[in-house]
């Protein structure tokens, strides 16, 4: 466990119960450097640029206070977002249970979903909408 510890996002994680008007006596420059320095703000950043919304670029850069009142709302959305991809990769560890050739175990799903790797074009995925689709007209044909 000491590796998520050593993580100074790590403290992130204690934002939902942290009341909003103290979460600056808990993070120093590091931890704003840190959030700043992640791949999705780089993205949320660049969005904002092409936005032309400089000003926004401008605040979350250079305002610890503006990053720090805007944390709660990305880490629920982080936490949204995380909650989501759980319950799709459960949806596609049981729809892969219907097949032979798809079977998954919900584990390497699970990793190559946060890689990436699952997507609508994904030949995995494919093979299931299809097997999917199959049952489903199956079912209503024995109606």
């Amino acid at each position: 466990m000491c590796h998520f510890y050593a993580n100074p996002l790590s403290v992130l994680l204690a934002v939902p119960s942290i009341d909003p008007e103290s979460l600056h006596t808990y993070l120093t420059t590091t931890h704003l450097n840190a959030v700043r320095a992640l791949p999705s703000m780089r993205k949320y950043i660049e969005e904002k640029l092409s936005e032309k919304d400089t000003e926004e670029v401008k605040s979350l850069l250079n305002d610890d206070s503006y990053l720090i009142s805007l944390l709660p709302q990305f880490v629920d959305l982080v936490e949204t977002r995380a909650r989501e991809l759980r319950e799709a990769v459960i949806v596609l560890t049981k729809l892969s249970e219907r097949g032979v050739k798809t079977r998954r175990r919900l584990g390497d799903l699970y990793l190559s979903a946060l890689m990436g790797e699952i997507t609508l074009t994904t030949p995995f995925v494919r093979e299931l909408l299809q097997l999917q689709r199959c049952a489903s007209s199956l079912s209503s044909l024995k109606l």
